[in-house]
């Protein structure tokens, strides 16, 4: 791929211009202008350029089952977490990546899986699975009121899913629950 092609899918991303200009060291004014095409690709300097093509090369380019893994084992190490990272073919050619957390106390792990084919670049992988850890559904127990659960809100369809990523559909408790959600806010303002 040329460089200014990568450019091009820089700028037509989803991604921040402050994203891109804290990783980059490029101005937000500068990409904001190519966005708005007050600046031509093909007229920047070759140093920008450069910047912007290793941004794509290094957040962007191959999603593949390993690239995930990767990301996702760097991003846990930051926070601290320890989770089991796998691989999985789900059949059909949806290839996912399998992140299990321990929970608090009793519950058992809780399984998230990330669809290869759903996620485009790095921003995609985490906000995606910060998103479905903070989106607990709650079963306040209404035949059984001392069994009030706590539930992942976007549990695996895995055949029909259109979400990134799924959660194993599991009763959870309140304490995990608050983990979970805790974990994606640290995911979601990870820099």
């Amino acid at each position: 791929m040329k460089l200014s092609e990568k450019i091009q899918k820089i700028l037509d991303s989803s991604i921040t211009s402050y994203r891109v200009s804290k990783i980059t060291g490029v101005t937000v004014s500068s990409i904001g202008a190519m966005r708005r095409g007050e600046r031509k690709v093909e007229n920047m300097q070759l140093g920008i350029a450069e910047k912007l093509g290793q941004f794509y090369d290094e957040e962007m380019a191959d999603m593949s089952m390993e690239t995930i893994q990767i990301i996702l084992s760097e991003v846990f190490n930051k926070i601290g977490v320890k989770p089991f990272i796998d691989t999985d073919d789900m059949g059909d050619g949806q290839d996912v990546v399998v992140v299990e957390i321990g929970l608090l106390g009793d519950d058992e792990p809780v399984r998230f899986s990330i669809y290869v084919d759903k996620v485009k670049n790095k921003d995609d992988v985490l906000q995606s699975l910060a998103e479905a850890m903070k989106d607990i559904d709650i079963y306040d127990g209404e035949s059984y009121p001392e069994e009030a659960s706590y539930y992942p809100g976007v549990f695996s369809d895995q055949a029909n899913s259109k979400q990134p990523v799924t959660a194993e559909y599991m009763p959870i408790s309140k304490g995990s629950s608050d983990y979970l959600v805790g974990l994606g806010n640290k995911i979601l303002n990870l820099e």
